[in-house]
């Protein structure tokens, strides 16, 4: 025996002790072993991480090690080469002397931080690196004699901290002098290598040497903008070395912006951000520094900290209204505060498009070197806002003492050089309408731009808007200084069309207060839950009444005992949900008007089944009981209900009625063809009393016979059954059968399909303009409401803009989602900044709003992560490659599971199913255990809120997982092993249905395959594909409706055919025992049937299948006796099975071709609704359109203007 054979041999041999004692020794041995077992399982697993996650620990490790005969060179021939001088000739540049690049975040491109210094404070650049994740441009000015120190120091300081920079940019300016003396010939030396350390490297401050050369700081601001990468780079934040930006501030700024861009690019914006000054003496005594702004606050109250420059220039700083800053509530996300008037000596730091004018390049190291260009910017065009909740800080207060006579405001050579500034300026902006605002103005207009908090709202409030009501409107609007008003039925009628807008309704209702109440009412979330509860307790109904659905078994052999449901209780349900929907339907008549109504098809129709069906209701409770078993046809009416009460059900059914002539006389064509074909098969096959098995006697003895098994051979049920008996004659008889499947099938059959696809060819493209035109039409009309306005003289006025405080109120009252408020509200209040009053085009782009999908733009804000030990676990936590490792193991564990369950029924004997299944059994329990601590920290290391919000992916993976591990622990407890019991094997060999743990745990396992999926989008055609499926079960609840309708009804109607049938036949059955290949009774069809609803569905499904279908033709035709009861299954087969299925493949098509064109533009394929699928092809209507739309309301005359107004009485 070979050695590797032994060693297997013994491995067997144990596990076969082992589970022999294990099944002998008591049940807590057992338990306490396989706990042992499953330990080191996940002992190992834990290796394994520890192993694999070692590398990437490895990489994240700061880098102390020294840098070894370190050769300087080169960085003198890349001075050389890239080398350049300014306008003056006072310095030489050099563009991108260093670059280090890595892979960026998501979005991470977005935003790019421009710094300068000198080499003195070259290490305050690891107080950014450690915030910010975005691209960094550093500008570096040497000087001095002996400025190859200082760039010899540069680039070993570089090289040492290389692996704590994402994406950086080094620029040197040099001073002339500088260059001259110390760096010209430095490429060409052969002596300057450097064995150093960097935990031992410090800088050697020259300061013997002189070199008067000014600090030039705009010009170094400029080259670290031009020299910003990448060129996707759209904002820029320009700070000095000295000045830090708080922790998260890069991520929240990419938040805001990404969630800016989603509804404008705000391109002429310069976003203000307050800096402050944090006292040294906090700083040594080691107090943490804010994190947010609760924080800071604190340290203001305690003067540990204020406002930058406010000991040195205040005024520089007066505009950015620190006070107001402070005393606004703070929160965990951006916001625009206010939008000062600019006016200098403002200079504030901002974050702003990176075409924002450059820095004057005259100023160096003077005071008016960045009010310069904010100055600029302002005549430009940008304008500022001063944003909530975000800060930057400098480490110490500045002192007088500390600066340069340069950089005080009242020096005579900032002074004169500004002037010049203002001259130059003045010459380039001629006509610019822009001017700065006169001293006594500032403060006014700070005042009067603050954007107010919203009140806070009770309790009642709260309760009101989650059950969906309606807030009441019941007071006048008034503004003092337009001295004019606005009346509470103005108020009303806006708010109503707003609301029409939200729900893409139509607003030719009555406008008179009573209706609007009314028709607010029937439309408010309440009201529609309602109805929604009402339609599906109606249509349920139906399986409850006589004969019910609920019984173990159909099976007329087994006559099923159904339970049967008091009569009168479903009764009076019943007339519950018509109660309801007739006050629904007076309801909507009442505030359409009954003129309206004669052109609202279904409305009719809704009424009309309501009447009917409330009087059958009334005779069968009063005049019948519930012995009685006719026909109750108001049940097939109750589709009807839900057809109305959904636009794209009624659109759909549109569509069919306006290409129903066309699909008619496609689908005659097929039955003309199958009865010319049947004629011919009589001729050809003639019957023949000499041999009953001939084709003329089986399938062609008469023309019924003929054309029902040609039309069966049209949808292939039959083939080749019914070619079988004339082939077997003729070979050349084939080619009757082959001509004829060739012309039904491929020809005429593809034109009915090629009919009912263009009929629904764009009929969702179609469906959203629409829909899209009448909230246009509904947000046109509140604003022509809001236009009018009555004067303190008592006279009706209407101007061209409104106020956006009333808009703001209308607002406030319109049941609209919190999502699409909070938008629309903060658009309303940047307009605000800029005028108090709104217009037309700025009203219809703020409530375009609306068309925004919240799912697209999730508000997540995930942690930024730093270099200690917690965080580096969470990055490890974070990774592709850990859900890569639980999606291996996810695999094995189904593999595993698979094995286990198909080897049961192979090894009969119990002990050789222990011994083979085991190490299986215990390797999944380490699998399910690893998956609960996935998720655990998975959502430790995302938050749990970001990672379960994020993605309900993740609600699925973290169900799946703890059901998975909660059911294990149950299991291990009662039974004290993994495997599976002997209890459950001998119940499954006596064929006894049982549910077992063992079961459910192995079933719950098994979902674990769906962590496949998140390889499905990895390509494009896939993500095409799979995006098609998504969006067609998401987004066609309309022709799932329709199908549905028509089961109900046609289920129904079967019932009242065929409701009993199947009884008789088989007691005829029984006493004639004669059983012939192939039909419905051989073949045990008799589950199949109509004595209840569900039984029905079932029954209608197999024949919209097709296969066999003509066995229950043939069964429930000798059922009945009577060849009429085929109609009801052909007519199933012709109008529902072709149709329905064209219709869904109509749906996949359009849906398919939509995905496309949205790959090709390299947008998201998998979206939540359809309007997001077709935004890119749908246009705006025109303004004419809407006008002419507008005109033709029933109750308003938009025309009607000035003093006689809009009449709303």
């Amino acid at each position: 025996m070979l050695p590797l054979q032994r060693l297997i041999f013994r491995v067997k041999r144990f596990f076969l002790r082992f589970s022999i004692s294990c099944y002998k020794r008591h049940k807590f041995n057992r338990l306490f072993r396989n706990c042992l077992i499953l330990i080191v399982g996940l002992l190992i697993l834990n290796i394994i991480n520890g192993v694999l996650f070692s590398t990437i620990l490895f990489f994240q490790e700061s880098s102390d090690e020294p840098d070894y005969d370190l050769d300087t060179r080169p960085y003198y021939k890349t001075i050389e080469m890239k080398k350049r001088f300014d306008i003056s000739g006072n310095y030489l540049i050099v563009q991108n002397f260093m670059q280090y690049q890595s892979n960026l975040t998501n979005n991470a491109h977005l935003l790019a931080l421009n710094l300068h210094t000198n080499i003195e404070n070259l290490h305050l650049l690891l107080n950014h690196t450690k915030v910010w994740d975005g691209p960094i441009s550093l500008s570096i000015y040497v000087k001095s004699i002996r400025a190859s120190d200082d760039i010899d120091y540069a680039s070993i300081w570089l090289r040492c901290n290389r692996r704590l920079f994402k994406v950086l940019n080094i620029h040197l300016v040099i001073s002339a002098t500088a260059y001259e003396r110390s760096i010209s010939n430095q490429h060409h030396s052969h002596n300057i290598k450097y064995a150093v350390s960097c935990q031992h490297l410090t800088y050697i401050n020259h300061t013997e040497e002189t070199d008067s050369t000014p600090y030039p700081s705009n010009l170094l601001r400029n080259i670290a903008r031009l020299g910003t990468t990448p060129s996707t780079v759209q904002y820029i934040l320009t700070l000095d070395i000295d000045i830090f930006p708080v922790s998260d501030l890069f991520h929240h700024l990419v938040s805001f912006y990404t969630q800016i861009k989603l509804i404008e690019e705000f391109n002429r914006t310069l976003y203000v951000i307050p800096a402050f000054e944090i006292h040294i003496d906090t700083v040594k005594r080691g107090t943490l520094l804010p994190q947010n702004k609760r924080e800071l606050i604190l340290l203001w109250n305690d003067n540990q900290l204020q406002p930058l420059q406010a000991d040195v220039c205040p005024t520089c700083q007066f505009l950015t209204n620190y006070q107001a800053w402070k005393q606004e509530a703070s929160e965990d996300k951006i916001v625009p505060l206010f939008r000062p008037h600019y006016s200098q000596p403002w200079q504030p730091y901002y974050i702003g498009p990176k075409d924002v004018p450059t820095f004057d390049a005259r100023f160096k190291s003077h005071a008016h070197a960045r009010i310069s260009q904010c100055c600029e910017s302002f005549m430009a065009g940008y304008d500022y806002v001063v944003l909530n909740n975000v800060y930057l800080y400098r480490l110490g207060f500045l002192d007088k003492s500390q600066l340069p006579a340069t950089e005080f405001m009242d020096d005579d050579t900032s002074v004169l050089l500004f002037d010049q500034f203002r001259e130059d300026l003045a010459k380039h902006y001629l006509n610019t309408t822009r001017k700065y605002m006169e001293r006594e103005e500032i403060i006014n207009s700070i005042d009067t731009h603050l954007i107010n908090a919203p009140p806070s709202r009770t309790i009642k409030n709260r309760l009101k808007n989650f059950l969906g009501f309606p807030k009441s409107i019941n007071s006048e609007y008034i503004i003092d200084d337009e001295q004019c008003s606005w009346s509470s039925n103005t108020l009303l009628c806006a708010t109503v069309f707003l609301e029409d807008a939200v729900n893409y309704q139509c607003i030719t209702h009555k406008i008179t207060e009573k209706y609007l109440l009314i028709h607010r009412w029937f439309s408010s979330p309440m009201i529609k839950k309602i109805h929604q509860i009402m339609l599906i307790t109606n249509l349920c109904l139906a399986f409850f009444e006589r004969p019910s659905s609920f019984s173990e078994t159909s099976d007329v052999r087994d006559k099923p005992h159904r339970i049967n449901f008091p009569f009168f209780i479903l009764m009076i349900v019943e007339g519950v949900t018509l109660v309801w929907f007739s006050i629904y339907i007076f309801a909507k008549i009442m505030c359409v008007g009954i003129k309206q109504i004669q052109r609202r098809f279904w409305i009719i129709i809704f009424l009309i089944v309501v009447i009917y069906s409330s009087c059958e209701w009334f005779v069968m409770l009063v005049f019948l009981n519930q012995l009685y078993h006719g026909i109750r046809l108001r049940r097939i009416f109750r589709p009807v209900f839900m057809i109305e009460s959904s636009p794209l059900m009624k659109k759909a059914f549109q569509a069919l009625n306006a290409n129903s002539l066309t699909i008619i006389a496609s689908i005659s064509l097929a039955l003309i063809h199958i009865l010319f074909f049947a004629a011919m098969a009589m001729f050809l096959f003639p019957r023949s009393d000499n041999r009953p098995d001939s084709q003329g006697s089986t399938y062609f003895s008469n023309l019924h016979d003929a054309v029902l098994h040609l039309l069966v051979l049209h949808s292939t049920a039959n083939n080749p059954d019914v070619m079988m008996p004339a082939y077997s004659d003729y070979r050349l008889n084939a080619l009757f059968f082959i001509i004829f499947v060739i012309i039904g099938i491929y020809w005429i059959q593809n034109i009915v399909t090629a009919v009912v696809y263009r009929a629904f060819r764009g009929y969702f493209l179609s469906s959203i303009i629409n829909s899209q035109l009448r909230r246009r039409i509904a947000v046109r009309a509140s604003f022509e409401i809001l236009k009018q306005r009555m004067t303190y003289g008592g006279l009706i006025e209407t101007r061209d803009t409104v106020p956006i405080s009333v808009v703001q109120t209308v607002l406030n009252y319109a049941s609209i989602n919190k999502w699409h408020t909070k938008w629309i509200s903060e658009r309303l209040s940047e307009l605000m900044l800029e005028n108090e009053t709104i217009n037309l085009d700025q009203y219809s782009n703020t409530m375009k709003l609306l068309d925004l999908n919240p799912k697209l733009a999730p508000e997540l804000h995930i942690q930024a992560l730093g270099d200690n030990i917690l965080d580096r676990c969470k990055a490890i936590c974070r990774s592709k490659y850990f859900d890569l490792i639980g999606t291996i193991f996810a695999i094995l564990s189904v593999l595993f599971v698979t094995i286990e369950v198909s080897n049961r029924p192979v090894n009969t004997d119990y002990m050789d199913l222990v011994a083979f299944t085991l190490p299986m059994a215990i390797a999944n329990c380490c699998f399910l255990l690893y998956f609960a601590l996935e998720i655990i920290l998975k959502a430790w290391a995302f938050g749990p809120l970001n990672f379960f919000r994020s993605s309900t992916m993740h609600i699925l993976e973290a169900t799946v997982a703890f059901t998975c591990f909660i059911l294990q622990i149950l299991f291990l407890v009662i039974h004290g092993t993994p495997i599976v019991s002997m209890i459950y094997l001998e119940m499954v060999k006596k064929q006894k249905p049982i549910f077992s743990l063992w079961a459910a745990i192995k079933v719950c396992n098994m979902l674990f395959i769906y962590r496949l999926v998140r390889f499905l989008p990895a390509s494009k055609n896939i993500r095409i594909i799979v995006g098609t499926i998504f969006d067609e079960f998401r987004n066609g609840g309309a022709f799932f409706g329709l199908l549905f309708s028509f089961y109900y009804a046609y289920s129904i109607l079967g019932m009242e055919l065929f409701g009993g049938v199947m009884d008789d036949f088989y007691i005829r059955y029984n006493k004639s025992n004669i059983t012939i290949c192939g039909t419905y009774e051989q073949l045990e069809y008799w589950p199949n049937g109509f004595d209840d609803f569900y039984s029905s569905i079932i029954t209608l499904y197999n024949v919209m299948v097709v296969n066999q279908w003509d066995v229950f033709v043939d069964g429930f035709r000798n059922a009945t006796n009577s060849y009429w009861s085929e109609l009801y299954f052909i007519f199933w087969y012709l109008f529902v099975t072709n149709i329905g299925l064209n219709v869904c493949l109509a749906l996949s098509g359009d849906i398919h071709d939509a995905k496309k064109q949205r790959a090709d533009q390299n947008e998201e394929l998998i979206v939540s609704n359809m309007y997001d699928i077709y935004r890119s092809q749908i246009k705006e209507p025109s303004s004419e359109e809407i006008t002419e739309q507008l005109n033709k309301h029933p109750y308003i005359n938009f025309c009607q203007r000035s003093a006689e107004g809009i009449n709303l009485s």
